[in-house]
């Protein structure tokens, strides 16, 4: 093993490997850790001495599931241990939703040895690189320590790279053989997560090209949210009168009720007052997006103006629509210096018509006659309920929730839809008694175990939607995501009834009297008409 140059470089005193571990946890700010209950008693103790909260799971997936809801709800690292780390490969596909969405999660996971790399041990593949190599697509840093001292400067590292500018999933492997060793671990350096600064010459263009519109328009992505940047962007659009649309999983980081706020979704899955908006605007200024597939309706938003597109990754500008200035930076970090030139150069306060605009054109959808509770009747109850957060999994007979009024960044999804979960995974963890998950019968049915397991701790209001999983999100027929419909129904009302003490409700009338009750936890199984039709998505079944 490496010895240090100096004393001074070590944390001061000898330590076993899982004091190591548990001290550089604590040291970096992790609060809470993941895991299951293959975690060695011996390693789950050192844990509880240095006062971090262990959440244990059945399964390592349902592990990195909550990890991945506890990043999204509070922007900190989701932190998972994986004993043996193969258990990893569970969760594979949340590790990989993770990746696309730009979530932080740092994953350790544990070698039986580094040095007996033939031998087959139980709960490992073939070699010990199988596992790395496996993940090596969804994650964004990955080293191995095969020593005490390196367990501290290794971890806090993979810590700081999963926060870092585009934040996104870290692996970290350490030889179970180091636990039971004793050594001087090096100091923790006091690495903090990097921020793209944006180029000063680009923040002047785009505050000149803003500052000489006749109608600017933002569009703000979930960089806003990351960033925590919601009052900068509140800042701006009133600085300039611009409205603002938000892509779907951005809702809330611009209140709804705001008179400057005209919807989300771009495209033919725009609202009536964006759709107008974009094509007028002269000048356009995108936050903190992809500009996804699900919130540019396959890509089909069509504009005419000068197009500004900000993102942390430059690898993601340019790739669905042409902009004439690239910003590459902390979407933050952008916003206020964005904002400290346009103070300079406005000197009265600006008023266009745009807000009389966007008042006239909000409006309560009307369903055509029906039997039956479809999507947007749900949605419409909600709005007489004002929950504290939502977890959501966007998925056919969800996705009308996405017109729901959310007025602050309390609104968790995935546009990337790899894995279906957050609305589960999400509740469970908040611990929140007026928060609300929603899902769709797929969704209940992966989750079931852990719903079982947490049932009797559980908060908040748990809704499934259940159409019998007649009807799906279809994108292959076209870009623009469709509602697909199968016949061949799945019926587990009475499963779900039995294991999960789900309510089942097939009337406004009954849903609204459940949700008005004062029991907790509330798992209601929605009946929702196969044959509904979508205020947002294109009908294709019959």
């Amino acid at each position: 093993m490496s010895q240090p140059k100096r004393k001074e470089e070590t944390v001061g005193r000898e330590m076993m490997g899982d004091e190591a571990l548990s001290y550089v946890l604590k040291e970096i700010g992790v609060k809470r850790v993941f895991t299951s209950t293959s975690i060695p008693d011996f390693l789950l103790e050192r844990l509880n001495q240095y006062s971090l909260q262990v959440d244990i799971s059945l399964s390592v997936r349902d592990a990195i599931g909550l990890a991945d809801a506890y990043a999204r709800e509070t922007g900190e690292g989701g932190v998972v241990i994986s004993a043996p780390e193969s258990g990893l490969l569970e969760g594979i596909e949340i590790i990989a939703q993770a990746f696309s969405d730009s979530v932080p999660l740092l994953l350790l996971g544990t070698l039986r040895s580094y040095r007996d790399t033939g031998r087959a041990r139980v709960g490992e593949l073939r070699s010990p690189d199988d596992v790395s190599a496996a993940l090596s697509p969804f994650i964004k840093f990955k080293e191995r320590v095969i020593s005490i001292e390196e367990i501290t400067v290794t971890v806090e590292k993979g810590y700081k790279e999963a926060l870092s500018n585009r934040m996104r999933p870290a692996l970290v492997e350490i030889a179970e053989e180091l636990f039971k060793l004793k050594a001087f671990p090096l100091s923790p350096a006091e690495q903090k997560p990097e921020k793209k600064t944006p180029d000063k010459n680009t923040v002047a263009k785009v505050a000149e090209v803003l500052g000489n519109s006749k109608l600017p328009v933002i569009i703000a992505g979930y960089g806003v949210k990351a960033s925590g940047s919601t009052p900068q962007l509140i800042e701006l659009a009133e600085l300039l009168d611009a409205p603002v649309i938000t892509t779907f999983r951005a809702k809330g980081v611009f209140p709804a009720s705001h008179p400057l706020y005209a919807g989300e979704g771009l495209g033919v899955f725009s609202t009536e007052a964006a759709s107008k908006i974009v094509m007028e605007a002269d000048s356009i200024l995108v936050l903190g997006s992809r500009l996804p597939q699900l919130s540019t309706a396959g890509w089909s938003m069509r504009y005419k103006g000068f197009l500004m597109h900000n993102n942390v990754d430059g690898e993601d500008i340019g790739k669905t629509f042409i902009p004439q200035v690239p910003i590459v930076a902390d979407t933050g970090l952008f916003l206020k210096e964005l904002i400290t030139i346009l103070k300079q150069k406005i000197k009265e306060p600006i008023k266009r018509e745009v807000r009389s605009d966007i008042a006239a054109s909000r409006k309560v959808f009307t369903l055509k006659p029906h039997s039956g509770l479809w999507p947007y009747d749900v949605t419409r109850l909600l709005y007489q309920f004002k929950f504290s957060k939502y977890f959501i999994d966007l998925t056919a007979p969800t996705f009308d929730l996405v017109r729901l009024p959310i007025d602050s960044p309390v609104w968790f999804t995935s546009e990337s839809m790899i894995e279906r979960g957050i609305g589960v995974t999400g509740l469970i963890q908040s611990g929140d008694e007026n928060g609300i998950g929603i899902t769709d019968l797929a969704g209940a049915i992966k989750n079931i175990g852990l719903i079982q397991q947490r049932l009797a701790k559980m908060k908040g209001t748990l809704l499934i939607f259940n159409d019998n999983g007649l009807t799906y999100l279809d994108t292959f027929k076209s870009d623009i995501p469709s509602i697909g419909r199968i016949n061949n129904p799945v019926n587990i009302d009475q499963k779900l009834e039995a294991s999960i003490g789900a309510i089942t409700v097939d009337t406004y009338g009954g849903l609204k009297e459940v949700l008005e009750r004062d029991r907790q936890p509330k798992v209601v199984n929605v009946k929702i008409d196969p044959r509904y039709e979508s205020i947002v998505l294109l009908n294709t079944g019959s």
